[in-house]
Order: structure tokens, then C-alpha cells, then sequence
């Protein structure tokens, strides 16, 4: 049976978490959120004897993260139809799913591209930063850096280097503010001007996602981004958190760079942009 979750489902969704635990990692965050009545979005499960065997979670900027155990849940006709409602523009997950995913979605939508990606955990105890890095680093929320981040075409960058559709103002605002009061920022600044951004871009009381390395490329090749990853790294630890991050699989020096670090390869990722 397919349909929405509720609350009192809240069992049969951390025993599926717990046993699928990797490969749900971009689950985590929203079910986290569904628990404490927060969620921006709709869950959808497949339950079969009691037991879940599918997860699906619409979100309310028109993302689909899913997962599922057993390959009957692509044989609902519901699934089918909950993705042409919801009409997600993009679908996470492991790589192996996607692809039967895509089977019963490609006749539906007019074109999908797929980006590829690693993703990496770090499974040590502790990290010593070893990058040495000449520049200040920002991290909170004082007067100084509030003075800084009010430069956003920095942040208009981030966004087209990671090839982003570019916000408004007030949401690149909004979310720089965020970030920054949830002490998930790492900010490099070179005098006023801000040279390299990190983040912890999803947290839980488990885990974090580090995401959206950017250095000026005026600053690269200067142990910047080393820096902020072993920073960051080291923040989730001291809060008895593990760190994870993802990383396109065609980029092999970054992939090197985190080897180095400590981290270790876990799967391959996809994420589906879709046309309709």
C-alpha cells in the first residue's frame, strides 16, 4: 500500500532508517523535520506486511529524495502518480535506484539530465586541521561579518558556479542569515572582502552534510578549501555528529583532497533534473 505517512507511522520510519542507514542519508534530514511537526513537504511510504519497504518525500521546493528496499514499490501505479502531481523538477538517490526509477518516469517528462556524485563519510573521532591558511576566517554572527555578507554578489557567484538558478536577493539573504545563526557557515574573508565559502547544508542530532566549498578563483591553490573542510569536519565532531559530504564523481582532485582528509567512499549518488 501506497500513501502518506502520519505520525503514528513514526516506528516503521526509523526502522527503516536504521536499516538502510547510508543510503537514506538524504532522508535523514526531512524525517528528522516530519518528527518534530516541521516538515516542508509530504512523506509518502509503501508499507507491505506491516512493514515499510519505500520512501518518498515530496518537498515544497520541488525536489523528490526517495528510497526503496524492495523493487515492487516502482510497480505501483500510486508512485506514478504522486510524481506527476508533485511534478518534482529534481529526484535524489542512490545511483542503482535511480535507474529503475527512471524507467517508469521517462515516458512522462521530456527530458532528464543526470549528475553523478560520491558520497564520502568520515568514520575517525577526531581531525586536526593541517591546511594552513593565511586568510581570516568568519564563522559568527558578529557586526563584522554581518557588514561582509551584505556583499552578495559573492553569493550571486556560489550560486552560478555550482550552476544553480539564480535566487532573489531576499532568499540568497535569507539563507546566508540562516546559516550564519546556525553556526553552519565558514566564511574566508581577505580584509572586507570575502574570498571562500563552506556549510553544513543539512544537520541532525546523527549527523551533518558539509556542501557548497567555493573558493575565489583568484584564492585557489592556497589550501583554502582544505581548510574549510577540515574546519567543518572538526565542528560536526565536537558536537558528536558524523560528518558526510557529497562530491561529482568527475571531480577527482576534490575526491583526492578528501581521501587525504580522512574520508572514505560510501556510494554513488544521482540527482535527476527534469523537463516536463
Amino acid at each position: 500500500m501506497f500513501g502518506k505517512l502520519e505520525a503514528s507511522d513514526l516506528a516503521k520510519i526509523k526502522a527503516y532508517m536504521a536499516a538502510n542507514a547510508v543510503e537514506t542519508i538524504y532522508l535523514e534530514y526531512p524525517v528528522a523535520q516530519f518528527e518534530q511537526g516541521k516538515l516542508q513537504g509530504v512523506l509518502y511510504g509503501y508499507i507491505s506486511e506491516q512493514s515499510l519497504v519505500g520512501l518518498f518525500y515530496f518537498s515544497n521546493k520541488r525536489s523528490l529524495i526517495m528510497h526503496y528496499s524492495d523493487p515492487v514499490v516502482l510497480g505501483n501505479l500510486n508512485v506514478l502518480k504522486a510524481f506527476k502531481h508533485h511534478a518534482p523538477k529534481y529526484v535524489k538517490g542512490e545511483t542503482k535506484q535511480m535507474n529503475g526509477f527512471y524507467n517508469i518516469i521517462c515516458r512522462t517528462v521530456e527530458n532528464v539530465q543526470e549528475s553523478k556524485s560520491l558520497l564520502m563519510t568520515y568514520r575517525q573521532q577526531t581531525i586536526s586541521i593541517t591546511a594552513a591558511c593565511a586568510y581570516a576566517t568568519a564563522t559568527m554572527d558578529t557586526a563584522e561579518t554581518r557588514q561582509m555578507i551584505q556583499d552578495l554578489k559573492f553569493f550571486l557567484r556560489v550560486e552560478q558556479y555550482f550552476g544553480r538558478n539564480i535566487k532573489s536577493i531576499q532568499d540568497i539573504q535569507k539563507s546566508v542569515d540562516n546559516y550564519l545563526a546556525e553556526n553552519q557557515f565558514c566564511l574566508m574573508h581577505d580584509g572586507e572582502k570575502l574570498i571562500a565559502q563552506g556549510l553544513i547544508e543539512e544537520e541532525t542530532e546523527q549527523m551533518g552534510i558539509i556542501g557548497g566549498i567555493y573558493v575565489d578563483p583568484a584564492y585557489r591553490r592556497r589550501q583554502i578549501g582544505r581548510f574549510i573542510s577540515e574546519t567543518l569536519t572538526k565542528r560536526l565532531l565536537e558536537n558528536g555528529k558524523r560528518p558526510n559530504l557529497f562530491v561529482l564523481e568527475k571531480n577527482a582532485p576534490a575526491i583526492a583532497l578528501y581521501h587525504k582528509i580522512g574520508y572514505e567512499d560510501v556510494s554513488a549518488f544521482s540527482v535527476f533534473t527534469i523537463d516536463y
